[in-house]
């Protein structure tokens, strides 16, 4: 019984040591798949953090690409210095000799004749001209066969004023225009008008005299008085207006802006007409506005605060998204603005954002106002059934041609008064084509334009807008 009872003892001990291996075991896989399952979690959050760090790179390095592009074009495109008088001569005989030899010294040149003739010329010459021009109707049909006109109006339109200039003056006082000679007379004179060039103005005034034997046109006295508006300071600060977008659309405009600054101390930035914001477009502007503080330029700011609420409205607290540039925008803005408790609450968001130390509220130290936004057409003095067309049309013209189909929704002829309208970019054109084209379709509807200066006139038939509205030039 004692052999026996010590078998049992020791089966007993072996059975107990075996129950604690297989616990210990069980307690090892345990504690084995607890720290492989933590290290699979952190694997993964390292992997998103990774992830959006790439993220990021990328999205800051679009916005470097973009703004490299920017300076590259810009430099490309700087306008050439200006010449000497003697110099000036000889460029533009020069320039004569070229188109009498019928060169094309422009790529514009190529595609303007392939793009008119595209348009349908099938309205009737009345309801094309309207009644309040002096030119015979005759000589403005001839003047669509007149290729060069139409080739400065489009130069003209796409910002190469300097070109356009020297194909008109090479055209009026060295080819032969035949019925078109007047229309390229007045719209050198017209750019004479719009670049406030005076002197050369009266120049080309005492040539006319001499060519044709009857009084010239005179210059605009609100002209004289515009220019001593803009010597007091009041007219001269340059204005960039900012398109529905804020994108990568905008670099047009933010060159336009480095140039402009480069040129005054003061700028007017215009935001009113801006409807939706995206990343890139916030770092883009964002760097612009940084360098405006750095060169301490003083800013008038149009719409800056329904900007910043548009910001404001793709953020959220907590979410990290490809970049911080609209963060980072939200807090410029709120700076330039003096708005320092906005500032601050922003700031906070942001340091919960990215877990990063809140930056310090920075008052501007260059001189920072803030005005409302203007109208297109708010001139209570007009009549009920006239449109005001802005001085320039460019960038879109999506609310432009918004704000004109609610005019014209109440009444069957819509005059659209353009007696302040000086220039309309190339592309502008084109999409204010297409965006009216809709609204004569409807059965009674009709647009008229009225006080049409003749480079955008010009402008208008190469484009073939002519053919949906009525065209009315201004009086001399």
């Amino acid at each position: 019984m004692g052999i026996f009872s010590l078998f049992n003892k020791k089966g007993g001990k072996k059975e107990d040591r075996s129950t604690e291996k297989s616990s210990s075991k069980k307690t090892r896989s345990q504690s084995g798949n607890t720290v492989i399952t933590g290290f699979q979690n952190s694997e993964i959050f390292s992997n998103s953090v990774i992830a959006q760090r790439h993220v990021a790179r990328a999205t800051e390095r679009k916005i470097d690409a973009i703004e490299f592009e920017m300076s590259r074009d810009i430099v490309k495109t700087r306008p050439p210095a200006r010449h000497k008088p003697d110099l000036a001569t000889n460029t533009q005989q020069e320039t004569s000799s070229e188109l009498s030899a019928d060169t094309q010294p422009l790529t514009v040149h190529t595609d303007a004749p392939a793009f008119a003739s595209t348009m349908p010329m099938t309205m009737p010459a009345d309801y094309l001209l309207g009644q309040n021009t002096e030119i015979p109707r005759a000589a403005l049909a001839y003047s669509e066969s007149v290729p060069v006109l139409e080739e400065a109006a489009i130069l003209f339109a796409s910002g190469q004023t300097e070109v356009a200039e020297q194909m008109l003056d090479a055209a009026v006082h060295h080819q032969q225009l035949g019925p078109a000679t007047e229309i390229g007379w007045q719209m050198l004179f017209d750019l004479y008008r719009i670049t406030n060039n005076q002197y050369k103005f009266e120049s080309l005034s005492l040539d006319y005299a001499n060519k044709f034997e009857t009084s010239p046109p005179l210059w605009p006295e609100d002209q004289n008085d515009e220019q001593q508006e803009k010597v007091a300071g009041n007219v001269a600060t340059p204005s960039i207006i900012f398109p529905n977008r804020l994108d990568n659309g905008i670099v047009k405009v933010l060159a336009k802006m480095r140039e402009a600054s480069a040129k005054t101390d003061t700028l007017r930035l215009d935001f009113s007409r801006v409807k939706e914001v995206d990343p890139v477009g916030c770092g883009l502007l964002l760097r612009s506005l940084k360098n405006l503080r750095k060169t301490r330029h003083d800013l008038m700011l149009v719409g800056a605060q329904d900007l910043a609420e548009k910001i404001r409205a793709i953020l959220q607290v907590g979410r990290r998204d490809e970049t911080e540039a609209p963060w980072l925008l939200l807090l410029e803005i709120l700076q330039l603005l003096h708005f320092q408790n906005a500032f601050e609450e922003a700031s906070i968001d942001y340091c919960i954002t990215f877990e990063v130390s809140p930056p310090s509220f920075e008052a501007p130290k260059m001189n920072v106002t803030s005005a409302f936004p203007e109208l297109l057409n708010a001139d209570d003095d007009l009549p009920s059934d006239r449109f005001m067309m802005p001085a320039v049309v460019e960038s879109s013209v999506d609310p432009l041609i918004k704000d004109i189909a609610e005019k014209a929704a109440h009444q069957s002829v819509l005059i659209i008064d353009c007696s302040k309208l000086k220039r309309v970019e190339f592309s502008a054109s084109a999409e204010l084509l297409s965006g009216l084209a809709p609204i004569v379709s409807k059965p009674g509807k009709s647009i008229r334009f009225e006080e049409v200066n003749y480079l955008v006139m010009m402008l208008f038939n190469a484009m073939g807008l002519k053919n949906i509205a009525s065209i009315s030039l201004r009086k001399h």
